[in-house]
């Protein structure tokens, strides 16, 4: 198999392996660590995470040429920020941004060489509140780049538009963890991860990936990371970057999308539609191949992959309640873009991967 191909059908695994990152950032908010009169943030996550999984070892470019098992050290920074150049809001857009560098050690080949790879890693969560406690639009990216060449390197961005603005709720996340004791917390469902307190304001967070057959819980996690906490600080200003266009094309192709095969097969869709609505980035005129489908009003589904993740991360509503509309797909050499439009034709949710 190619690495386009195994790029493109694990691009959603790249989603999966970041948010457990994700999780250490957000789970010292569940422990009540707090000072009296000063607040804290997130300063930085550290550590390693063994790549048990093919999924995870294909998540950061490494194919099946590769056994399981490579070492991923991470060093990365958190900030919170606030986007300014935002021509859709009404408001300013605010979260959080990690980034840092990544290093693969401990790469196994099937005739048993080692290598290594080294790359940098910028996520990026944004949410635009329509009024107190209420969402509007939010924003997820991620920006992998490899030094072992730009076949490595991926780019993901989700964008999902509540209309009408869905609930962030207080303390929506205490049901997912487990207060084992007043320096322990653990997941309850889902893979296993666990955080102990190691002073006042640092944790230690130790896991399973998704199916890891190998983890055994603290005697052998695959996630041990480090996370530590800063006084708050006003928020870094960051360019509003995430613009998408419409994209007019009347006519199905004869082949069919696939890059982003699988997040399609995660809904219900049943005819195919000549009925494209189509949102990209910076789209060109190497179209490959583009496919609508409408989606299945009557299966009422809630589409949340990997869910208990997106809860630990704090992007729970992040989630589509499956109503009547249009799945769009196109494929271009280089990227891929999805949008999903309910039946007056407005965007709901907007994916882009290359």
């Amino acid at each position: 198999m190619t690495y386009q191909k195994i790029k493109a059908s694990h691009s959603v695994e790249l989603l999966v392996f970041l948010i457990i990152i994700f999780s250490s950032t957000i789970i010292i908010e569940n422990s009540k660590i707090e000072d009296e009169a000063l607040k804290f943030e997130p300063d930085n996550i550290s550590g390693t995470i063994t790549l048990s999984t093919r999924d995870a070892m294909n998540a950061l470019g490494l194919d099946e040429s590769s056994q399981t098992g490579a070492i991923a050290e991470i060093n990365l920074t958190v900030n919170s920020v606030e986007s300014e150049g935002c021509l859709s809001c009404n408001s300013t857009p605010n979260g959080f941004q990690i980034e840092g560098p990544v290093e693969i050690t401990n790469i196994r080949n099937l005739i048993g060489g080692l290598g290594r790879v080294e790359g940098y890693l910028k996520i990026t969560y944004l949410k635009e509140y329509a009024k107190a406690n209420f969402i509007g639009k939010e924003w997820f990216v991620i920006d992998w780049n490899a030094s072992g060449g730009k076949e490595l390197d991926s780019y993901s961005q989700i964008t999902f538009i509540h209309d009408p603005p869905v609930w962030e709720t207080i303390d929506r996340y205490d049901a997912s963890f487990l207060e084992v004791n007043n320096l322990e917390i653990k997941s309850r469902t889902g893979p296993w991860l666990l955080a102990k307190v190691l002073t006042k304001h640092d944790l230690n967070i130790q896991g399973c990936l998704p199916n890891s057959l190998n983890c055994e819980k603290s005697f052998s996690p695959d996630i041990n990371l480090t996370k530590t906490q800063k006084i708050s600080e006003i928020p870094k200003i960051i360019n509003h970057d995430f613009v998408i266009n419409k994209v007019d094309i009347n006519k199905s192709t004869v082949n069919t999308p696939s890059k982003i095969e699988n997040i399609r097969n995660i809904f219900e869709l049943k005819n195919e539609s000549e009925n494209h609505n189509l949102w990209c980035d910076n789209y060109s005129n190497d179209l490959i191949a583009i496919k609508s489908w409408e989606i299945d009003s009557e299966s009422s589904r809630i589409i949340s992959p990997m869910s208990s993740w997106f809860k630990i991360l704090g992007l729970s509503s992040i989630s589509f309640f499956q109503t009547e509309g249009v799945w769009t797909e196109s494929e271009y050499e280089n990227a891929g873009c999805a949008s999903v439009s309910d039946k007056n034709g407005k965007l709901k949710v907007n994916i882009i991967f290359r």
